[in-house]
């Protein structure tokens, strides 16, 4: 499956709605129905997109852990008892509401990050503001020249 890749904005309407980006629905073109698994990241203040294939090798994983660990039973919450199915209507919109909406404080506007194999969904401030804190993580290289 091809990768989820860059930074968009759109409009969130009355009833909960948004755009999913273009180039994010892209990565769908040749599949009929799109069905996306909607839940609370482990990244405070954002939700997590994941399309179905994908979640189910993180469901995997998770199921892989020893039975009834503290880390299991807190894992399999997010992954399941917090978690949300949802499609991809005809204008290729998602409905996000109710707790997940309230995690990522989202209100008018929606803020979509690619992350490869899945997708983070912010409120625009916090999400360029963690996109921003993400970049000074990273390592740094300098090529500067002694003189």
């Amino acid at each position: 499956m091809k990768q989820f890749f860059g930074s968009h904005e759109n409009k969130r309407d009355a009833k909960g709605r948004v755009s999913v980006p273009a180039s994010f629905r892209a990565v769908w073109k040749d599949h009929q129905e799109v069905t996306l698994i909607l839940r609370p990241s482990f990244i405070e203040g954002c939700v997590e997109a994941w399309p179905l294939p994908n979640y189910e090798r993180f469901q995997a994983k998770v199921e892989a852990m020893q039975e009834m660990s503290r880390e299991q039973v807190g894992l399999q919450t997010q992954v399941y008892s917090d978690a949300e199915e949802v499609e991809l209507d005809a204008q290729g919109r998602i409905l996000i509401t109710g707790y997940l909406a309230e995690v990522a404080s989202l209100s008018d506007a929606v803020f979509f990050m690619g992350r490869g194999d899945h997708f983070l969904i912010w409120e625009p401030v916090a999400g360029k503001a963690f996109r921003e804190a993400s970049r000074s993580m990273a390592p740094k290289l300098s090529f500067g020249v002694s003189a």
